[in-house]
């Protein structure tokens, strides 16, 4: 009886073990094949600030300051190559949505994460010119950046996708250094 017993516990804790590594493994594969977009992209601080954002290896992060806030643009350095998407972060505390450029854009909602939350992003689709955009609390606690107004323009849906693996990268940490 005792070996009938410790057959079915062997055979019920290889199951368990089968099933647990089986998920997780399947759960990391998932992950993986969710964002491959994620090995083409470098880590980069985003100006002065504690955030980072990882974007292509080639392309750049240009800052526009103003006197209470700061708008910086990622782009391809090579300004000859037509580029398939740029977009842009504004961090300050009166963001404002851009309009759409025509009645005939058709404009959809949708939900997708930055700075590790949901955010609600409205897509815009303007004869073949696609745009995206988002504005969330950035959680700073500096005072003069409560917000962050994330925007950008790509070539195709498929160029879209990539910005929006591009934005949940965002994340703020201590500077590098400190």
């Amino acid at each position: 009886m005792s070996k009938s017993i410790n057959l079915r516990i062997l055979f019920f804790s290889t199951f368990v073990a089968l099933v647990i590594f089986g998920c997780s493994d399947k759960k990391a594969k998932d992950i993986q094949e969710e964002d491959p977009y994620l090995k083409q992209l470098t880590e980069k601080q985003i100006g002065d600030s504690n955030y980072y954002i990882s974007i292509p290896k080639k392309y750049a992060i240009k800052e526009n300051r103003g006197p209470d806030f700061s708008v910086y643009y990622f782009y391809p350095t090579d300004t000859t190559a037509k580029a398939a998407f740029s977009g842009g972060l504004y961090f300050g505390n009166h963001p404002s949505q851009f309009e759409v450029s025509s009645d005939s854009c058709k404009t959809e909602k949708f939900k997708s994460k930055i700075l590790n939350k949901n955010a609600d992003w409205t897509s815009y689709n303007c004869q073949g010119k696609f745009s995206i955009q988002t504005i969330v609390e950035s959680g700073s606690g500096e005072g003069w950046n409560e917000y962050i107004h994330a925007f950008a323009g790509a070539s195709s849906t498929a160029d879209l996708k990539k910005v929006l693996v591009i934005f949940k990268t965002i994340k703020k940490k201590k500077k590098k250094g400190n």
